[in-house]
């Protein structure tokens, strides 16, 4: 017992450090795939894969083993991060994972044994675009000598540490690997056996993307081994050629800021050739010495320029993503037809795209846009105003410009809303008039665990009274006099009803108020309880409503799926969490705002002046699709909270 106990104490003295510096590096690290896919992410991970090898040539393969010779740096460093760098600009997120090999023969009683013992380690990368390639070398040197130090925890441990679940659709925590490769290739001999290295014939995927890079007579050999359920080949050849076209314009300008190198979209056609020689040869640096570097600051590296650029709107964080064209003789439409699974992808992962800079003059303009993007969009949207000359569109919702409509998911009280939404600025207000947006994952994640409980055990009621002359009629909103047709279709639509009287109708709609996406598989707070809940309104309106109909017969109520009211104190929290998480922007004429309207809500602040707002919409989904999480808040979320 004494050697049991001995034991663990010596483990757990071994292990805690590690297990500190991990937890510490991986607070808040993003798990999910970054780089937009092809293909529709299948429900289960096949591991079907294909490779693409890439040589980059002596000349090339000097000029980078000078360069970092002079950061002070090893090749793999380097390579890392130019690696970090593309993915970064590819993806649009600052903050990422890329996970390494280590051999796992730290201690000299493993240098000779037979067996596998190579750990994966997830390595972040913080995108910061005014640094230097040099700047940026440093921090990647310092990340990676840290993890090597803190190498020997296995990595199941480490991504319990990150906190991580599990997904069946992509490698838990890390998706993306990259690697240097040092094991010999060589033929030789063995007493009484010839040995022959042979490649591999058959590439199995266990990431999204591994680069395998191999030193190979004076030059280096580029293996991108990939998914071929989610990627495309010519995907990754362009994927490939812009990295190599990166390591060119590194070398001859290692001080240039981040945000100059011109790194072309994997998802679009390269205005250079895919194969790897795109710019004559340089003289190799000299090594040694950093400030030799300042030499190249005059050089110039030609590069294709990308038709658009992306990152976050707002630094270190995903929602929304910001999509700037970079020429304006881009055909948007084209564009965007060519690049619907790229959009897709993107907007699954951020929940909102802003376009910019797209030279959409007109609400024609923006119709075609959207129809590129998504071609079934709806027009039989009742409760918003058609847009004058739009066949699909819509003008934005009247409502007095002095208050604020508050944040909604669209249509999430009724059995069917769009998936997806755009808001096209034909004209920007003088004064106020953002449209604020919410992503509901983070919004989620920040309600008390016990609220979050009961959301989701008891759902939300949606409650109308259609009284005559205080709101619109039942005639009206539905477009018939007919009691009958009325009833059978709020039965169709499982919606529960009563007539107060001869003529006032009241319906009862029973709603999820936290859903599964039915694509991405996250969990969000999905509602329009401040749309429909007495305590939003203005306190004058409130008593007004309340001392004529009282509380049974508000035009508008949202009560707990069980019929109990929502206290305003809760309705209060609500309010304050939402503009916590709220994301606001100046319009700019000819502005596009893409939601995923099942990850973002939106609202409308006051303005003063004249203010034009287009809506589209489309991918519609029904309530009978969607599914509730589980009503168990696991221990996670309770400390989180």
């Amino acid at each position: 017992m004494a050697s049991s106990v001995s034991l663990r104490t010596w483990r757990h003295s071994v292990r805690r450090p590690e297990e500190d510096f991990w937890r510490a590096a991986l607070q808040g690290a993003p798990a999910q795939p970054a780089l937009p896919v092809d293909l529709p992410r299948p429900a289960q991970w096949s591991g079907d894969g294909a490779r693409l090898s890439v040589r980059i040539p002596e000349r090339l393969t000097g000029q980078l083993q000078a360069l970092a010779q002079a950061c002070d740096c090893t090749l793999f460093m380097l390579l890392l991060g130019s690696f970090q760098l593309l993915v970064h600009r590819q993806s649009g997120q600052d903050d990422l994972l890329i996970g390494t090999d280590v051999a796992g023969r730290e201690h000299a009683a493993l240098e000779e044994m037979v067996g596998f013992f190579v750990n994966v380690l997830p390595l972040r990368s913080r995108h910061q675009p005014e640094q230097s390639f040099a700047q940026w070398l440093t921090a990647t040197r310092g990340t990676v000598l840290d993890a090597f130090a803190h190498s020997s925890l296995p990595f199941e441990r480490i991504a319990e540490l990150a906190t991580a679940r599990r997904d069946r659709r992509w490698n838990l925590l890390v998706q993306l690997l990259f690697v240097m490769q040092n094991m010999p290739t060589h033929d030789f001999d063995l007493p009484g056996l010839e040995v022959q290295a042979l490649p591999a014939s058959h590439a199995h995927a266990k990431f999204d993307i591994a680069l395998f890079v191999t030193p190979v007579d004076g030059a280096l050999q580029a293996d991108w081994v990939y998914a071929s359920q989610v990627f495309q080949s010519g995907t990754m050849q362009r994927m490939a050629a812009a990295w190599v076209a990166l390591l060119e314009q590194i070398v001859a300008q290692p001080h240039w800021p981040l945000s100059r190198y011109e790194i072309p979209l994997m998802k679009e056609p390269l205005t250079m050739s895919s194969t790897v020689s795109v710019s004559p040869a340089r003289a190799p640096l000299a090594p040694g010495k950093l400030d030799k570097l300042n030499k190249l600051k005059g050089m110039s590296a030609a590069a294709p320029k990308a038709a658009v650029r992306m990152r976050p709107l707002r630094p270190g964080t995903d929602f929304p993503l910001l999509v700037e064209a970079t020429s304006a003789d881009l055909d948007t439409v084209a564009w965007a037809r060519a690049n619907q699974p790229l959009i897709a992808s993107l907007l699954e992962r951020h929940g909102g795209i802003l376009f910019r800079r797209f030279g959409l003059a007109t609400p024609q303009d923006f119709e075609r846009f959207a129809e590129a993007i998504e071609p079934e969009l709806y027009g039989s949207y009742g409760d918003l105003p058609k847009k004058e000359g739009g066949n699909k569109t819509y003008r934005s919702t009247p409502y007095p410009e002095k208050q604020m409509i508050l944040y909604h998911n669209e249509s999430a009280h009724i059995e069917r809303w769009p998936r997806k939404q755009w808001f096209f600025c034909e004209l920007p207000s003088p004064v106020g008039g953002a449209t604020p947006i919410v992503d509901c994952r983070e919004m989620l994640r920040r309600l008390p665990p016990a609220l979050r409980r009961e959301l989701q055990q008891k759902q939300l009621r949606y409650v109308r009274t259609f009284t005559p002359r205080l709101d619109v009629s039942w005639q009206s909103f539905f477009g018939t006099d007919d009691r009958a047709v009325v009833e059978a279709r709020l039965t169709a639509a499982g919606t529960g009803y009563r007539w107060l009287d001869e003529d006032t109708l009241q319906t009862s709609t029973l709603c999820p108020a936290v859903i599964v996406h039915p694509v991405t598989g996250a969990e969000v707070f999905f509602n329009q309880v401040q749309l429909h809940h007495p305590y939003c309104l203005e306190p004058e309106v409130r008593e007004d409503l309340l001392s004529m109909v009282g509380p049974e017969r508000l035009p508008r109520n949202v009560l707990f799926g069980d019929g109990t009211p929502i206290p305003d104190a809760t309705m209060a929290l609500i309010g304050e969490l939402y503009e916590q998480c709220a994301v606001r922007f100046d319009w700019q004429q000819g502005d596009v705002v893409m939601l995923d309207n099942m990850l973002a809500a939106h609202a409308r602040d006051p303005y003063e002046g004249p203010r034009k707002i287009v809506v589209a919409m489309g991918a519609m989904v029904e309530r009978a699709e969607v599914s509730a999480p589980s009503t168990a808040v696991d221990e996670l979320s309770e400390g989180a909270a």
